[in-house]
């Protein structure tokens, strides 16, 4: 008896160093801005081979406004399935050894410019460079731009929501809409740079002239 329960301990051993192992993302940006596009391998987790997981390895998905990644091994069998159903929820299978679920999800989520400073620093004038992901995923977010007193703010309403009520911010909906160089006037709202507004007149009178 015991030689007969030794041999079958044998078996399954092998049959478990046969599954191999794999390497997923395992992070949440309820925790860490770094998951949002991980590019840090302090952020890879080697995921136990499971016989109830073969033509998926990782998972993306959305929970409350956060990007959850990790092991498909860690969902349950309805989870995986009710995954692929879902537009908040991404499976995906490992390319060699390299881990799957690192792009920024979900696809066409809103970029925003995002920085403080004050009103003569390069937060204060016009953005010339590119926009960057907001982290937390809101479907109808939009970017703003806060200007208060000698302060310049930017970024994505998701996290900065008291702007919806507030007279000295700027909400614009499209990524990167918020570059524009904005001052607080005596009224205490947000305008835009003159030379901005008559440049556009004056665009607009070109273009309504030539039609």
């Amino acid at each position: 008896m015991f030689k007969y329960i030794a041999v079958v301990a044998l078996v399954l051993a092998i049959s478990a160093g046969n599954a191999s192992a794999f390497w997923c993302f395992t992070c949440t940006t309820f925790n860490s801005t770094n998951c949002l596009v991980p590019d840090q391998n302090v952020l890879l987790s080697e995921c136990p081979p499971s016989p109830d997981v073969t033509a998926v390895t990782c998972y993306t998905r959305i929970v409350g406004q956060d990007v959850e990644r990790g092991c498909a091994t860690a969902l349950t069998v309805a989870e995986r399935d009710n995954c692929a159903l879902l537009n908040n929820c991404q499976l995906c299978s490992n390319e060699n050894t390299t881990a799957c679920n690192g792009n920024l999800f979900p696809h066409g989520r809103l970029h925003c410019h995002q920085c403080e400073g004050i009103t003569n620093s390069t937060c204060g004038e016009e953005i010339q460079t590119e926009p960057t992901p907001c982290l937390r995923f809101v479907a109808d977010d939009q970017c703003v731009v806060r200007v208060r007193e000698n302060n310049v703010q930017r970024g994505c309403l998701s996290e900065h929501e008291s702007c919806l009520n507030s007279r000295d911010c700027h909400v614009c909906a499209g990524n990167g809409c918020n570059f524009r160089h904005f001052e607080y006037n005596a009224a205490g709202s947000v305008v835009a740079q003159m030379s901005l507004l008559v440049g556009a007149i004056l665009l607009s009178a070109f273009v309504g002239n030539s039609m």
